[in-house]
């Protein structure tokens, strides 16, 4: 039997994702509320990034993909959401950004996996260049946005990871989801990336999450 939210039509793709009634998207910790929800997700997920800080050879080869991310996913919400790691089966929309179409995910990030390799995993870019190529790179993940939730925190865990592999991390504590959301926003609805590249500018360090 399909997933509700894997049912080949999209209207009932849509509604599958959420417990029947509600506005609450179906879990695993048996949430009925979205504020019951989202405390059980960031106690879980908040638990799994400490777990994959200590062990990041959890995730297997450190591919930069979308099959990368989807394992990051997964790892980050495999308490909380039957569907972690699994690509979303609809459209998502925030405002008057809509994000890429499920049928077509693999394209962004295959580009984003082809730069990452070209520039040897951001070892071969230059400190005055850092802050423009993960603004650009960044974009492109988001534009996928390959989760029916939580993408932003994979997103920023896949990037956590990437910059550790030339020594290098990003302070989110410099930052808040209301400049990021922002940033992300003109990246897309006005090709600007000057946010992002003022954002990552701010925020890099020389403090990298992982240690490889």
């Amino acid at each position: 039997m399909p997933h509700p939210w894997d049912t080949g039509d999209l209207e009932r793709n849509w509604q599958g994702y959420f417990i029947p009634s509600t506005g609450v998207l179906r879990n695993r910790v048996g949430a009925t509320t979205l504020p019951a929800l989202r405390d059980a997700e960031n106690d879980l997920v908040e638990a799994r990034v400490i777990e994959l800080r200590e062990a990041p050879d959890l995730l297997g080869d450190r591919s930069y993909d979308l099959a990368y991310l989807r394992v990051i996913h997964r790892q980050l919400f495999q308490d909380v959401y039957d569907w972690a790691g699994d690509v979303r089966t609809v459209g998502i929309e925030k405002g008057d950004e809509s994000f890429c179409p499920p049928g077509s995910i693999s394209q962004p990030m295959d580009h984003v996996a082809a730069e990452i390799s070209r520039l040897e995993q951001l070892k071969a870019v230059t400190e005055a260049d850092l802050a423009r190529t993960v603004a650009y790179l960044y974009d492109y993940a988001n534009f996928a946005h390959p989760f029916r939730e939580g993408n932003g925190r994979s997103t920023r865990e896949f990037f956590d990871l990437l910059l550790s592999e030339r020594g290098a991390g990003l302070d989110w504590n410099k930052t808040d989801l209301a400049e990021l959301h922002s940033a992300c926003h003109a990246a897309r609805a006005q090709s600007d990336l000057g946010g992002l590249i003022a954002m990552f500018a701010k925020i890099l360090d020389a403090d990298p999450a992982y240690d490889f």
